[in-house]
């Protein structure tokens, strides 16, 4: 009964945003959720499996199906867009709590002492991330879900909870493809434990998911499109156009920073975005990963700790920097070791408080309060967040989309039904103004080398671009502006209305522009 009131407890911060939030305000600001939904509709329509907001209509050989399947019910219940947002809502939210039970299940059986398995839970439960990400339309806690179910069978020792483990492994990688680091990590966790035949149980299990997924992408793979395409539909494509051996180390570099920011910020929430905050949260980063290393010695979740290890490799070498939300499945053993370490800190402070030497015992006194003070600005900047940042973000985004929502209508209005349309929010677009279209195609190998002339220079050359994709239209909003280019929005701005490939059609209050490509 006490651990049913807790984990009650634990959820109300979750349920508290899902509520107020319902309307899903950030929906496609990330662009990859909406991406989801699109193709969900196509799903419940009777499509197959596309990307409906493309012109040529591909197939989704970017994400996999199973995801965007769950969605799909969403349609098939209610498909008026966007009147069945928040029953999205009410399909994400259990998958939070679901999230949490596993994990609080995961930890109990690896045996760490109750005290510390609702600690751990504790600390996601109020992680604005956790939050935010768990309550929209993002794959990550639908993936995290089948990972745990996951790592809790292969848990037990018999050739059948291993093949269970892989069939489970094989719908995370459904989910999202980043679960492919199951087929390295358990077979390497099995034969190092000398157990052969459960390694093989586990990649009999995993294998037919991902031949299936692969056959699928092969046979549906689009050819041409250049970067467009390859960004929405090729990931391997994308990441060799963006990595390669004259920038792998720029990469690698950046990617590792980011990486070490983002696990950290999982705990300091990156909203003051100083120098002095960025390195007090990576060094959070090392601590977990130190404790991670602590529970390893010990035996203590191992398997996760491997798949963590592949999974970082893969975002370290990975065409984009990891954020938040990429870092958010190794989030339990990240607590998990942010714990340990803790602890073994406390105890190294209370040997220093019985140390002869007085220096030693006021240094130990002053390094606790910092310690200390630390951990509960972070509890309070994390609640400060969940509870009154996030809402005003939200709050920001209705009033901001309300007027968005009246430029696509301008667009359904005086556009022909099938006129193609370049905008960052193209699938947004698409949903409310039933228009084609895609996004400006910046590549983050310009991001990386920090070269904005290449993002100002797609702009001077747009008209050419958008002839051959056949987009008869541009909508930039003061958003596309600021995701495009940052600083140099202003000259971008400019360059669209000096253009005389370009005629303006329509200026919205905020900003917003429609461009016809002469």
């Amino acid at each position: 009964m006490r651990t049913a009131a807790i984990f009650l407890l634990l959820l109300i911060p979750s349920a508290y945003f899902a509520w107020n939030q319902r309307d899903l305000p950030e929906f496609g600001k990330n662009h990859d959720d909406a991406l989801l939904f699109a193709s969900a509709k196509s799903l419940a329509a009777g499509e197959g499996f596309i990307i409906p907001s493309l012109p040529e209509r591909p197939a989704q050989t970017k994400y996999p199906i199973l995801y965007p399947l769950y969605l799909s019910t969403v349609w098939r219940i209610n498909p008026d867009f966007p009147a069945n947002l928040p029953l999205a809502t009410w399909f994400s939210w259990p998958l939070l709590a679901l999230c949490l039970a596993l994990s609080v299940w995961f930890w109990r059986g690896e045996q760490i002492g109750e005290w510390r398995v609702w600690t751990i839970a504790a600390i996601l439960a109020i992680s604005p991330y956790m939050i935010l990400f768990g309550c929209n339309l993002f794959s990550e806690v639908f993936f995290m879900c089948w990972m745990l179910a996951a790592l809790l069978a292969a848990r037990r020792e018999t050739l059948a909870a291993a093949a269970l483990a892989g069939v489970l492994a094989g719908c995370a990688y459904l989910s999202r493809t980043a679960g492919i680091a199951f087929l390295i990590s358990m077979p390497a966790w099995y034969l190092w434990r000398r157990e052969p035949r459960r390694a093989m149980a586990f990649a009999a299990g995993m294998l037919p998911f991902v031949a299936g997924w692969s056959l699928w992408t092969a046979l549906h793979k689009i050819h041409g499109g250049g970067a467009t395409l390859a960004y929405y539909t090729d990931y391997v494509k994308f990441e060799f156009l963006n990595v390669g051996l004259d920038n792998l180390a720029v990469v690698l570099w950046k990617n590792l920073d980011a990486l070490l920011y983002s696990s950290g910020s999982l705990i300091v929430p990156q909203v003051l975005g100083l120098l002095p905050v960025k390195i007090l949260t990576q060094v959070i980063a090392v601590a977990m990963i130190s404790g991670i290393v602590r529970l390893a010695r010990r035996g203590v979740a191992i398997p996760y700790a491997i798949f963590a290890l592949i999974s970082s490799l893969m975002l370290i070498l990975w065409h984009f920097p990891p954020t938040e939300r990429f870092v958010l499945p190794l989030f339990p053993l990240l607590a998990a070791g942010l714990v340990v370490e803790l602890e073994h800190l406390a105890i190294a402070i209370r040997g220093a408080f019985r140390h002869k030497d007085l220096s030693q015992r006021v240094a130990a006194a002053g390094f606790s309060c910092v310690v200390a003070a630390v951990f509960a600005s972070a509890l309070c900047l994390e609640l400060f967040v969940t509870f009154r940042t996030m809402p005003e973000d939200a709050s920001h985004d209705r009033a901001e989309h309300k007027e968005t929502t009246a430029t696509y209508s301008w667009i359904a209005a005086h556009t022909p039904a099938h006129a193609a349309i370049l905008s960052t929010d193209d699938t947004v677009l698409y949903l409310y103004a039933g228009r084609p279209g895609n996004l400006a195609p910046i590549l983050p190998r310009w991001w990386y080398a920090g070269d904005n002339e290449k993002m100002v220079d797609f702009f001077r050359n747009v008209a050419a671009y958008c002839g051959g994709r056949k987009i008869g239209y541009i909508l930039a909003t003061p958003n596309d502006l600021r995701r495009w280019a940052g600083e140099d929005q202003g000259r971008i701005s400019a360059i669209l209305n000096q253009d005389s490939r370009l005629e303006r059609l329509y200026q919205s209050p905020s900003g917003a522009a429609v461009y016809r490509v002469k």
